[in-house]
């Protein structure tokens, strides 16, 4: 059923805010500020870690939950099934289980599913790799505004000859959204194989009976490729949709096993992994980078600040200013053990803490020391085993 379309086409918008948002979405971590010889856990975050769903070759899972409702076509549905090449559905299509051979919509084919979006329908195949997972969902923010994100990441195209395809996967998501019923697909790469149904792919949507059908024009059982596009099917009345392409921008689902943290000083390589410990002398900028689905890449810099000095004297005498001796470290759940010590002349301990937080004001049992020179030692570990010492000597002016 042939539907008017209105397209627009946003490209030099869509280049600056995928730009944006690429940055926005990963973070390096908050600045920090340090004495010289403390610590600092660095933690890289990038949005929610998605379920992952483990399917056949051209299998069909679920239910799964929406986590709100959500209409399409007119009718109301709160949970959806997954098809391995890159569709999913809200009613349980056992006949669309074993079909691979790509179709246009609309479709009344009994093999075909329908009350469908195919974001896009290839032959995917998520079981060539038995080792990790390529299928992840997620219900992500807050009501109204929540969406559902159902994510290929790196799903390799089926072949009979594996080579010629090695290279051939693709990452994609299919995102429902709550309060507006909007249908959206998000392309990081839609790969393009000939041997595998001469690179035939649908980008579109159908209702319970295969009888409406709408797809992105040059996208309906067609030989395509795509690099990071992004479209949408906002429904107008029950069954019409008008398709409307925007910019690209991934929802910040997480694949666990298909990310990859390093960390940077310059173009120096000094860690890999989410989180790394480092010990900076002075000020220095940290590069995250994050590798997602083996080709999207976000980067982020956080700044350690070194003050280049510990304190070496202090005056409590309660005027506001310099009236307590402490070091200056990160937040107290980066560090696992922490321990400073004061003495005085005669070695005696004159304050003790456990909590890098925790400063000294010039007493002991609430009893004012006297002037003089007080030796410290400080010893720290943090989550990964790493242990730091450090010494020195504060004076105690009244």
């Amino acid at each position: 059923m042939t539907q008017p379309i209105k397209i627009y086409f946003l490209l030099l918008f869509s280049i600056f805010y995928s730009l944006f948002t690429a940055h926005a979405q990963f973070s390096a971590g908050p600045n920090d500020t340090i004495n010289p010889g403390v610590p600092v856990n660095l933690t890289a975050t990038y949005g929610q870690i998605g379920v992952p769903v483990q399917i056949s070759d051209d299998g069909v899972k679920g239910p799964f939950p929406v986590g709100f409702d959500f209409r399409f076509f007119g009718n109301v549905f709160n949970q959806f099934y997954i098809g391995a090449n890159g569709w999913i559905s809200f009613t349980p299509n056992p006949n669309s289980s074993g079909i691979r051979n790509t179709f246009a919509v609309p479709s009344a084919a009994p093999a075909h599913p329908k009350n469908a979006i195919l974001g896009p329908w290839q032959d995917f195949s998520p079981a060539m790799n038995d080792t990790s997972f390529t299928v992840y969902y997620l219900t992500m923010g807050d009501s109204p505004d929540r969406v559902m994100v159902v994510m290929w990441c790196q799903v390799p195209m089926f072949s009979q000859s594996p080579i010629e395809c090695n290279d051939s996967v693709s990452t994609f998501q299919i995102i429902l959204h709550e309060n507006s019923n909007i249908v959206e697909s998000q392309i990081f790469k839609k790969a393009s194989c000939p041997v595998t149904n001469g690179n035939k792919a649908t980008l579109g949507l159908q209702n319970s009976t295969g009888s409406i059908g709408y797809a992105v024009p040059g996208y309906n059982a067609t030989s395509w490729a795509a690099d990071r596009e992004g479209w949408t099917f906002t429904p107008t009345t029950v069954d019409t949709f008008e398709i409307a392409q925007k910019p690209y921008h991934l929802q910040p689902l997480e694949p666990a096993d298909k990310v990859i943290y390093t960390w940077y000083k310059g173009t120096e390589l000094i860690g890999t992994g989410q989180g790394i410990t480092v010990s900076p002398a002075v000020t220095t900028d940290y590069i995250a980078k994050l590798n997602l689905c083996d080709g999207e890449e976000f980067i982020d810099t956080v700044t350690v600040f070194v003050i280049p000095f510990i304190p070496n004297a202090f005056t409590p005498n309660g005027d506001g200013l310099n009236d307590h001796f402490r070091i200056i470290g990160i937040l107290p759940e980066n560090i696992t053990k922490f321990n400073l010590q004061i003495f005085n002349r005669w070695g005696q301990v004159v304050f003790t803490s456990s909590n890098i937080l925790n400063d000294w004001d010039g007493t002991l049992k609430g009893e004012l020391c006297p002037e003089g020179v007080y030796p410290w030692i400080m010893y720290y570990e943090d989550g990964k085993k790493i242990k730091v010492t450090n010494k020195g000597i504060v004076t105690l002016v009244r």
